[in-house]
């Protein structure tokens, strides 16, 4: 097995910044059309959540989290996860961000109205 000097000496051989810029410049068209794409599929999501905490007045200083709980929904649904695993994922979503104060009516309303998943 390589000590932590070994493995730390090799990976600043593939990095000088010569190399790395090559590396990154030859992603760069790829890099932008996938984000480009993420944005575009995530923002409409971000406005549906933000309309639905509009009408139901959660302060805004709240936002931040509810939002990263439909970002972390969007994430499952864009790598194609689906039907039961979906569900149990969202659960599980759902059950770590009222661990951290979010309420549970506002969570499952914005997993059945935006995601069209079911949770508890």
């Amino acid at each position: 097995m390589r000590t932590s000097e070994q493995r730390n000496d090799a990976y600043v051989a593939g990095t000088p910044a010569a190399t790395v810029g090559l590396k990154v410049a030859a992603r760069l068209s790829g890099m932008k059309s996938g984000f480009a794409a993420a944005i575009t599929a995530l923002v409409p999501i971000e406005q549906q959540i933000q309309v639905l905490l509009n009408a139901i007045a959660i302060p805004t200083i709240q936002y931040p989290f509810y939002l990263n709980f439909g970002r972390e929904m969007w994430a499952l649904t864009s790598k194609g996860i689906e039907g039961v695993a979906l569900t149990t994922a969202a659960q599980s979503l759902h059950d770590k961000w009222v661990l951290r104060g979010l309420a549970t009516a506002r969570l499952v309303e914005i997993a059945d109205s935006v995601f069209d998943v079911t949770v508890t």
